[in-house]
């Protein structure tokens, strides 16, 4: 079919995606393609593990040996939910037709809310291009922010308000448990169900999991959602944010769902000692966090994406084990009484 240019399915583009640490391989695959003379954008995925891979790539020198627009990109659902109100601010300021490149699943969150950002066009014409990436020592906005060049403000990306009907008659709150590698976990053995229990036995408030997967990990260390809740795992986005927008609050660990709730204006309990207190967001929030134990790994070691069971330290954990809910009970009581 490639070779024949009358074939009714000859392309008009083709997209080679490769990410980082396959480069050198998916190369070959792009170069071929180009050899047919069809027009060809590499795009390049998990650009955000280049830094910690100790990978750099000359951008300028592909795209004039290549002959081709290179697109980096990265698939997570928080990065891209705090960087779309960067991009908004960056497009007022410039008053540039801006077109942002996304992860297609995602567009519906925003298309609305960000009437003046081209989420991933077709055939856009561009004078320049701007790469923007999250960094690890800052605050995850900053690292946009400081990308597009802009001085830098915390700013709630605005959510597509999904609101369809109750989906559930009783009071209840979502949670979302999994993440991207095991540290971001709630690794107490006990946590979610007592904090489950609390909730049904003292306020009569149920607990719904929209986790996008049931149970999420590795082969040796696999994290089910808790037995308690109410499954709700594989839901899409739309339906996600329904749920959200009538449940009491959010309970969550560092996540894209978490990030998500923040987006409709959802108050946020955010359980997370791997983490900072200024990496996520620091508005409508209720922040679990103890700097009495390991803490901050994530902002201040260098993180190795491919480990799924990374622990800088050592310590098993234990910025996220040593955390009960008996801990910060008084803290749920606060956000069910005055929310």
């Amino acid at each position: 079919m490639l070779l024949n240019k009358k074939h009714k399915d000859y392309p008009d583009l083709a997209i080679i995606v490769s990410d980082v640490e396959n480069l050198k391989r998916n190369l070959v695959l792009f170069t071929q393609v180009k050899d047919l003379k069809i027009p060809t954008i590499l795009a390049i995925n998990m650009s955000d593990r280049m830094k910690y891979k100790g990978i750099e790539l000359d951008l300028s020198y592909l795209e004039n040996h290549l002959d081709t627009k290179i697109i980096l990109t990265t698939s997570s659902l928080g990065d891209t939910i705090g960087a779309v109100a960067q991009v908004d601010k960056y497009q007022k300021l410039t008053n540039n037709e801006v077109g942002f490149y996304i992860n297609d699943s995602y567009v519906c969150l925003f298309k609305d809310s960000y009437p003046n950002i081209k989420f991933n066009p077709v055939n856009f014409e561009y004078e320049n291009q701007k790469l923007i990436n999250f960094y690890f020592d800052r605050p995850l906005q900053k690292g946009f922010s400081d990308d597009l060049g802009m001085e830098y403000e915390e700013i709630n990306t605005k959510i597509d308000n999904h609101i369809g009907a109750r989906p559930i008659k009783q009071k209840y709150i979502t949670i979302s448990t999994h993440s991207t590698h095991q540290g971001r976990y709630w690794n107490n053995d006990n946590g979610w169900s007592d904090l489950i229990r609390y909730l049904k036995s003292k306020y009569d408030v149920s607990t719904v999991c929209i986790d996008r997967d049931y149970s999420f990990g590795i082969k040796c260390c696999m994290n089910p959602i808790p037995k308690k809740a109410i499954d709700r795992s594989g839901l899409n986005l739309k339906e996600c944010v329904n749920y959200i927008n009538h449940s009491e609050f959010h309970v969550g660990t560092s996540n894209g769902l978490s990030w998500l709730a923040h987006g409709i204006n959802k108050h946020v309990v955010l359980i997370s000692n791997v983490t900072k207190p200024w990496c996520e967001f620091t508005t409508n929030i209720t922040r679990i966090y103890d700097d009495s134990i390991c803490n901050g790994c994530l902002n201040e070691e260098r993180f190795d994406a491919t480990n799924w069971l990374w622990c800088p330290r050592q310590k098993n954990f234990e910025c996220t084990k040593k955390i009960s809910f008996e801990s910060f009970k008084s803290k749920i009581d606060d956000c069910v009484i005055n929310l």
